[in-house]
């Protein structure tokens, strides 16, 4: 970044990750090589002091940056008018669905584990699509009783992942309470609300102001299977009540939508065009 300062280039850094904060939840990274990591990306933060300007996927992360230099713009979805056209969820085959990177952190286990559960008042699938961490989480999950209730999909382009959260009438987002999830805002729960589908999310204070604001989902230990179980249990039961929330997400949807943060983005672009 300074080089290219030097070189009289317009440089925007974009920290769509509180790097520190993230890499305390890497599985990977174990307590010698830890220090390391959390030192390279501190020296990552400070050097993006030589930027123009900063712009950051949500308020957490850019409370790390100097005010007067940092925009705010979310990862919220494009959408499609394919997920206008979705049936209600209230109509679609009972089951729920999760896309995204499948590992640990991101309640694999607990999703899985949910499926196979007796405790559910109906049988239903878990559509599972995405790509797996590596080639022993897989074996793991595998050997699991819940497993035989997963149609796994492996990794599937946009238009499909559209379709497939579509298709059932619940979205899981139980990502589990890492530094670096805790002030996350991901892109699946508002892709789920894109299609009218409604969520199971980890009860975060974050993304409970969402979801009790927009009355679209219910909050569960993310931790606990049988939270997550209870919950779909909910909505097995209660036709009404997920019909309510399904028609919610889709409402609340028009509030997190990424036509109103592009503009926000390229004004951003204009004013260091200009300068």
């Amino acid at each position: 970044m300074p080089l290219l300062r030097l070189l009289g280039k317009k440089v925007i850094y974009d920290a769509h990750e509180d790097l520190p904060t993230q890499v305390l939840g890497k599985h990977y990274a174990n307590q010698k090589v830890m220090p390391a990591f959390i030192r390279l990306a501190l020296i990552v933060v400070w050097l993006s002091k030589f930027s123009n300007h900063v712009i950051a996927a949500t308020e957490t992360i850019a409370a790390r940056y100097n005010p007067a230099r940092v925009t705010v713009v979310h990862n919220y979805p494009k959408g499609s008018a394919s997920d206008s056209r979705a049936a209600p969820a209230a109509e679609r085959p009972f089951g729920a669905v999760y896309v995204g990177a499948i590992d640990v952190n991101r309640g694999a286990l607990q999703m899985v584990d949910a499926a196979g559960s007796q405790a559910t008042a109906s049988q239903w699938k878990l559509e599972l699509a995405g790509p797996i961490a590596d080639d022993s989480l897989r074996k793991r999950l595998e050997l699991r009783a819940g497993w035989a209730h997963v149609n796994f999909h492996g990794q599937v382009s946009p238009s499909d992942a559209r379709l497939l959260v579509a298709s059932v009438p619940i979205g899981l987002v139980v990502l589990q309470s890492t530094p670096a999830y805790l002030d996350s805002l991901p892109t699946k729960m508002f892709e789920y609300m894109s299609a009218g589908t409604a969520i199971i999310a980890s009860d975060f204070p974050l993304w409970r102001d969402i979801i009790e604001k927009h009355n679209c989902g219910v909050l569960v230990d993310e931790t606990s299977v049988e939270s997550i179980t209870a919950a779909i249990d909910r909505y097995a039961s209660d036709p009404d009540l997920l019909k309510l929330h399904g028609n919610n997400a889709r409402k609340a949807a028009k509030s997190f939508t990424w036509a109103q943060e592009e503009s926000v983005l390229l004004s951003v672009y204009e004013r260091l065009i200009c300068r």
